[in-house]
């Protein structure tokens, strides 16, 4: 009798223990899909910015190389603007070897023999708070952490089953029209459709003026004319895309 009960007490005693791995399983595989904490969709993460060099790159009104946000977006810049999209665990292995390269404490990898250098600034956002790393391009720190990690931020070259869809154009909702007075003899320019140019704030010595809706597409559209009259004064214009987290001109100047 003694034995019969020791071997029923055995045998529950294994179910508990095989229903408690079944749920720890079971919870593993909900915590390994559930979304990373990373703040609201709009809420910058990673971003990279090319400055300095011979030509000054990286000036007010720039548009950055790579920005990240919370819910796994990715805008590249240059001439076509392209939208990526990281499935939630490739987003979380990015912001996670992104903190393994040190990139949550501000710093610069710099060579003070190299004169005109062009760097990599890489903006890392934890807990709110943004951190810099200044990356030289040039001279002898391609072994740094920071470096290394850098090739990490170009989408082109992520693997298919890190991306959720397919890469597509960026389609701001918002745009910036940044306008400067071109020297005279540009009378043949045609006459500017949209919002005035001479005014609104400044960046960079340009007057800066955001579009939405409508307007931002008509914007974007003619953008590849350079040269437009307003009010009898011809400017040389440029239509920036604003990204998630700009919302306004005062943000191409931080």
């Amino acid at each position: 009798m003694v034995a019969m009960k020791t071997a029923v007490v055995t045998v529950l005693a294994g179910v508990a223990l095989l229903a408690s791995g079944c749920a720890g399983d079971s919870q593993a595989q909900t915590d390994d899909s559930s979304s990373p904490s990373l703040g609201s969709a709009d809420a910058l993460v990673l971003r990279t910015k090319t400055t300095g060099g011979f030509a000054g790159l990286g000036g007010p009104g720039t548009m950055p190389d790579f920005s990240l946000y919370g819910d796994g977006r990715a805008i590249t810049g240059g001439a076509h603007p392209t939208e990526y999209h990281l499935t939630p665990q490739a987003l979380r292995r990015l912001v996670a070897d992104a903190s393994a390269a040190g990139l949550a404490r501000s710093r610069t990898v710099d060579d003070r023999n190299m004169a005109d250098a062009t760097y990599k600034v890489i903006t890392f956002v934890t807990g709110g708070r943004p951190h810099t790393t200044k990356v030289i391009q040039e001279g002898r720190h391609a072994d740094d952490p920071a470096a290394r990690f850098l090739p990490r931020l170009v989408p082109s070259s992520w693997p298919r089953g890190d991306q959720s869809t397919d890469p597509r154009p960026y389609r701001p909702s918002r745009v910036a029209v940044l306008a400067a007075t071109a020297p005279a003899g540009g009378s043949d320019a045609p006459k500017w459709p949209l919002k005035p140019l001479s005014t609104g704030s400044q960046v960079g010595g340009r007057t800066c003026t955001v579009l939405t809706g409508h307007d931002a597409a008509s914007a974007q559209r003619l953008a590849g004319r350079p040269q437009w009259r307003d009010r009898g004064q011809t400017y040389r214009v440029t239509v920036r895309p604003l990204l998630p987290d700009e919302p306004d001109c005062a943000a191409l100047v931080r």
